[in-house]
């Protein structure tokens, strides 16, 4: 009997010892690792890596000094592992990070916090469970104030063929709604078609959310797309994050085309009474990440 409670407590150590070795390893200089209840079930948790994209030095990433990882299953959830900053991280990237998740995992989430505790960056991503095992993760750390950016850019295009972006906003509280204009080299490329993206998923059909765009007028600035989405009934006050629509472009001859949100009185991030979200201001001065550079061959 005794023989066995000792086993039990020596296989426990062993892999609280484990874990935090290998977390140990991730950050030699720039972090401490602190983990909360780690008596994790090696029968139904698994090692998987994870690579964090933090913020740049003039994001505000040196205001960082801690890092919290919460992963979510279906039965359980793994206790949040923590990354305490202890010394300047210079300029490098964080990346490759070990995690232990559950077997059911469906959900990850990544907090920055400040000096005195308060959020200020945050990542989130789905995870999906493969035949051969995790998926990797990646996950990039944006501010908690409203961001707009595009995704799923192509580095290369050959001429003649057809591409999209995706525009995203992040962190939006009771979004109303939403224009903006984008400049781009109408030599190079020229908008065809705009979609409706998964932020509008919420709504109770597609008709209560408007689409307008210039991109089919003979009339438009050369150059320009204006976009305006609105939602035909009041939007509920919750922070929402999403895909708010997505450009069809069509290539017209070979360069580098560069496209980006202009920060001009066309941008406005509305609630339902007109005025502006919380921390508009906040929203233009991150304007840089919605912005794309390709090359069409």
């Amino acid at each position: 009997m005794v023989g066995n409670v000792y086993w039990k407590l020596l296989q426990v150590f062993k892999r609280q010892y484990r874990i935090l070795n290998l977390a140990s390893k991730l950050f030699p200089v720039a972090f401490t690792v602190l983990i909360n209840g780690c008596d994790f079930d090696e029968l139904e948790t698994a090692q998987t890596s994870m690579e964090l994209i933090l913020p740049t030095e003039a994001e505000g990433r040196n205001d960082i000094k801690r890092i919290r990882i919460f992963v979510e299953g279906e039965q359980r959830d793994v206790p949040v592992q923590e990354l305490k900053l202890i010394s300047d991280s210079g300029g490098e990237e964080f990346q490759d990070i070990d995690i232990f998740i559950p077997l059911d995992a469906k959900y990850i989430r990544v907090e920055a916090l400040g000096d005195l505790g308060g959020l200020l960056f945050v990542g989130e991503s789905t995870v999906e469970i493969e035949n051969e095992g995790i998926s990797r993760i990646r996950i990039e750390l944006d501010p908690t104030t409203p961001v707009l950016k595009f995704n799923n850019v192509p580095e290369f295009v050959d001429v003649g063929q057809d591409f999209q972006i995706e525009i995203e906003l992040k962190h939006a509280k009771s979004l109303f709604a939403l224009t903006f204009e984008i400049s781009y080299p109408n030599v190079f490329i020229e908008p065809y078609e705009i979609d409706l993206g998964d932020f509008w998923e919420n709504t109770e059909n597609e008709n209560s959310v408007l689409l307008v765009s210039d991109y089919n007028l003979t009339s438009k600035t050369p150059g320009r797309l204006s976009l305006g989405l609105t939602r035909t009934t009041p939007s509920n006050d919750k922070i929402e994050s999403g895909k708010v629509a997505i450009i069809s472009f069509h290539t017209k001859q070979t360069g580098i085309a560069k496209i980006r949100v202009l920060n001009n009185p066309r941008l406005a991030v509305q609630k339902s009474n007109g005025k502006s979200i919380e921390n508009f201001d906040d929203l233009t001065s991150y304007l840089y990440k919605a912005q794309a550079e390709l090359e069409i061959r």
